[in-house]
């Protein structure tokens, strides 16, 4: 029996804040945020725009954040790794309100005698261009299935006479990347590493058909994601700080629902009697009712 998927973004979603930025001014003594992502656009080519002949396309957001994060941390002497984002970054990354417990209440479903009759199985995945080492230390272990993330190998530079470790990107996730990530899941690829995302893979074989998914995030960044799974036959959902100028987030989502990006737009409030958790639950219910129908179908006939 395939699985269902609910694919989480991490920043904007659950939790308000932008952990990357949390990390740059941790290691930078509080320094001038704006500034560094102001540099990091310089980098990009945001400035080459102005020029009336420019024709090329941007360059990744992630490399070029995740190079200067690497510079800095080798200046200050850290390696970024699972033990200095616990002891220095963690404690700064709080959830929305309820977000365990409304994770916990949902996976719960897969409980209940509807679902296990049918074995199907409930499965929260973090699809994130932030810090997969941070990410996965922020919730309890067995509660997300896998987090797609940007992360670093670190090492040592033997051509240099101090030991100061580099902490060099190995992996890195952009909006695009996410819908790679997507196929990843719906394939059971994390599962098995002599599978190829490129290979075909038959219907009745996917560990999660995208009828099977339902992709939340916060905003743009999110649009490949969101466009994939609802074109694929899934569910996409838009949250939003709920503490957030209105008229921005207005102008936010203007876009989005004029081009129908989303299934819903709702606050990123996490109570088991929202809107979020009421929609959510329903996806998963028609998904197995679903299952229910067909199986009818086939002892039918």
């Amino acid at each position: 029996m395939p699985n269902i998927a609910i694919v989480w973004d991490f920043d904007g979603t659950l939790v308000p804040d932008d952990s990357t930025t949390k990390t740059v001014e941790i290691l930078s003594g509080g320094g001038d945020m704006k500034a560094f992502w102001e540099s990091i656009h310089r980098l990009r080519g945001d400035k080459d725009k102005e020029n009336p002949n420019w024709e090329h396309v941007l360059a990744m957001d992630a490399p070029i954040w995740m190079y200067s994060l690497s510079r800095l941390a080798e200046f200050q002497g850290v390696p970024l790794n699972s033990q200095f984002f616990k002891e220095f970054v963690l404690p700064h990354i709080h959830l929305y309100d309820g977000v365990i417990e409304f994770l916990k209440a949902i996976k719960d479903f897969e409980k209940s005698p509807e679902f296990l009759k049918l074995d199907l199985k409930i499965h929260h995945f973090v699809v994130s261009a932030g810090l997969k080492e941070l990410i996965e230390q922020v919730f309890p272990e067995n509660l997300i299935m896998w987090t797609f993330g940007c992360r670093y190998t670190v090492t040592f530079d033997p051509n240099k006479e101090d030991d100061r470790p580099v902490s060099v990107p190995v992996y890195c996730i952009d909006e695009t990347a996410k819908t790679r990530s997507l196929f990843e899941i719906v394939k059971g690829v994390f599962l098995d590493k002599d599978v190829s995302v490129n290979k075909r893979v038959s219907q009745n074989e996917l560990w999660c058909p995208f009828e099977n998914m339902i992709y939340v995030g916060d905003g743009p960044t999110d649009v490949p994601s969101l466009s994939l799974t609802r074109d694929k036959g899934g569910v996409g959902i838009a949250v939003y700080n709920p503490e957030a100028n209105k008229e921005k987030i207005e102008a936010r989502f203007k876009e989005m629902r004029l081009d129908r990006r989303a299934d819903l737009i709702t606050p990123a409030i996490f109570s088991l009697d929202g809107e979020l958790y009421k929609y959510i639950v329903t996806r998963c219910i028609q998904i197995r009712q679903r299952y229910e129908a067909s199986e009818r179908l086939e002892a039918a006939s």
